[in-house]
């Protein structure tokens, strides 16, 4: 057996955290000596403390935790809490990420602002583009980047031409219920129907041919993307075009970085001089 203080010592918590536990019923001493009032705690309690340890990182409440200990809960049930919690921190921890990654880059865009730095716009004729392509009402951002994994996964490229586009039909962008295209460039007079999941399929389709597209090469996350937008906008007004259609965004590079970092996009926005 061993004293409070050893205990806190073998176990790493504080003698104050181990005092309060015995007071509220949570972890109480195995043996306090009547005549001196020591209290003593044995190795084997080590199990019960950690459990307590691991359930409040988990996020519950001491009430709760003893609540749980009554129904003698199982490690393998602490192990699903875990992994559950686990997720959800990592996907608060994504969300923060991508939110300070939109901040810099905006930072980054009133910058070039104000040092008045040469805008990256090149103007092209954009020929007609075979594609297969599926449009649909997408709920949310995260439901467009599970289309268009599935559409890598059923369609691999053949060339470095096969590139995967994105276009936004809705007017203007929106959280939710965005009117998506989705697909890949193809070189071919036509193709079958390509099915992806849930009743969505790729159907064939020609791009229309555009004149005059106005178009900038971003590299970075998607967060970091509204730059190149942006600096359509300023070439636009600057040069007195006029936007004249949806943009269609091309994948130039498929990220390997966990971030999204090394992403490079193509963005062709269609415009008329006014």
């Amino acid at each position: 057996m061993f004293t409070v203080g050893e205990f806190s010592q073998l176990a790493q918590v504080s003698k104050r955290m181990l005092r309060f536990y015995d007071e509220i019923g949570l972890l109480q001493p195995i043996r306090i000596d009547e005549r001196t009032g020591y209290r003593y705690y044995s190795a084997e309690q080590m199990t019960q403390l950690n459990r307590i340890l691991a359930l409040k990182d988990l996020g519950l409440t001491l009430d709760q935790i003893q609540r749980i200990l009554k129904d003698n809960i199982s490690t393998d049930e602490i192990q699903g809490m875990l992994i559950l919690r686990k997720a959800e921190i990592e996907q608060t921890l994504e969300g923060e990420l991508k939110r300070l990654r939109s901040i810099e880059s905006r930072l980054q865009s009133i910058r070039s602002a104000e040092t008045h730095m040469p805008l990256n716009v090149v103007i092209k004729r954009v020929a007609e583009q075979p594609v297969l392509s599926v449009r649909s009402m997408v709920d949310s951002f995260a439901v467009g980047m599970e289309m268009m994994s599935s559409i890598r996964r059923a369609l691999p490229p053949k060339s470095a031409a096969d590139l995967c586009f994105v276009m936004c039909h809705s007017d203007g962008i929106t959280d939710r219920d965005m009117d998506l295209e989705i697909g890949r460039l193809i070189d071919a007079p036509s193709h079958a129907p390509v099915s992806l999941y849930d009743g969505l399929q790729l159907t064939f389709r020609e791009l229309p041919a555009e004149p005059t597209m106005a178009t900038i090469v971003v590299k970075g996350a998607l967060e970091t993307i509204h730059t190149g937008y942006g600096q359509i906008g300023l070439w636009a007004e600057a040069n007195h075009y006029r936007l004249a259609g949806a943009a269609r965004e091309l994948s130039l590079q498929v990220p390997k970085q966990a971030d999204g970092s090394d992403l490079v996009t193509e963005i062709q926005f269609p415009v008329k001089a006014l």
